[in-house]
This record gives structure tokens, sequence and C-alpha cells, in this order.
């Protein structure tokens, strides 16, 4: 039977994610590290991918492992890094935020690559989703429109 992994923690770069990765083999947690640059480029035409490095280990490891990194991050802030759901705190993180269990994740990237539709995170856990960016707020008058227009 295969051993199930599971996302413990997700990076937009590959250091911090390997530097997770040998601490916890380090504390003799077996863990690796899936870069799922190539998949978000492929299916979701994405030149620049997030939150792609993903690190991962047993199942049956998960409870130890999240009290592990609790305790290194309060110490040496291991997870300073990691992308986190800015409502629950998951670091369970998928970007862009289509499922990558269904046969059309293709047509969905590309209508992302067109701009039809945004790119945003999406948490695993609580379902929330983020723009990677904030959009900027214009600025209104009372009756919105914007302030440098009005007179």
């Amino acid at each position: 039977m295969l051993e199930q992994l599971i996302t413990v923690a997700t990076f937009n770069s590959e250091r911090p994610a390997e530097a997770l990765r040998n601490r916890l083999t380090d504390a003799g947690i077996r863990a690796e590290v899936l870069d799922e640059s190539g998949t978000q480029m492929l299916f979701f035409s994405t030149t620049e991918p997030r939150a792609h490095m993903r690190v991962r280990v047993p199942k049956v490891d998960n409870d130890r492992v999240l009290a592990l990194m609790k305790e290194w991050d309060a110490k040496d802030g291991v997870l300073r890094e990691a992308v986190r759901c800015p409502q629950c705190g998951s670091s369970h993180i998928e970007y862009p935020q289509f499922s990558r269990r269904t046969g059309m994740a293709w047509f969905f990237g590309v209508l992302a690559a067109m701009r039809l539709i945004p790119r945003e995170y999406f948490c695993e856990d609580c379902k929330f989703e983020w723009p990677e960016k904030e959009p900027v707020k214009p600025n209104l008058d009372v009756l919105n429109w914007p302030k440098e227009h009005s007179r």
C-alpha cells in the first residue's frame, strides 16, 4: 500500500522549503519537497509560479510535524516565508485556485491567461480565496467619482 503524503507547508521559493525539509529530516521525519512550478506553467499558463514549493510528509506524522513546526516557528521563524491563508492561517494553499484533479484545469488556465478570470490563492482547509496583491482602491468622492476629476 502506498504511503499517503500530505502538504504541511507551502512556499513561493525553494530555499525555505528545502530548509524546512532538512529540519524535518534531521528530526527523524521523512519529508520531501514537491515543486509544482511545471504543473502551474503547463496547465495554468503561469509564467511566475506561486505557492509551488510544497513540503510533504507522511499523513501518519502530521500531528507531530505540525507541533514541531509551531515550536520552530515561534523560536526561529521557520515558517516566516510560508504562504498562509489570511483567514485561517493554514499553509495548505493552491495557486491558482483551480483544481488539479480535473481534466478541465487547462481550460481555466487559458481563461486566466487571457485575464478573463483572476488567478487567486486558494486555502484547501477553509476554502478562502484571495488575490496575490490587494487591488488598489480608487480615491472617490461621496458620489463615487474619482477625486482628481471632481471640482
